[in-house]
């Protein structure tokens, strides 16, 4: 498998390397699972803004630690 680019990517990488027990609980919800399907609903929903060609020259990844 290519590296994972999304969470699909990844629920697949799960499905095939922990054991289906683990899975299966880590995958489901409680009861109906309506709270688990209505975040899937939600997350579905997000959209991430693609920015092509956008102006780096005054950007950085410095951070700072609290020391």
């Amino acid at each position: 498998m290519a590296k994972p680019c999304d969470i699909h990517d990844y629920q697949q990488l799960a499905r095939r390397r922990v054991p289906r027990m683990f899975y299966d609980y880590a995958d489901s919800g409680s009861w109906t699972e309506s709270t688990y399907r209505a975040n899937e609903t939600d997350f579905n929903q997000l959209k991430f803004r693609q920015r092509v060609a956008a102006d780096m020259t005054n950007r950085s990844t410095e951070t700072t630690m609290i020391s």
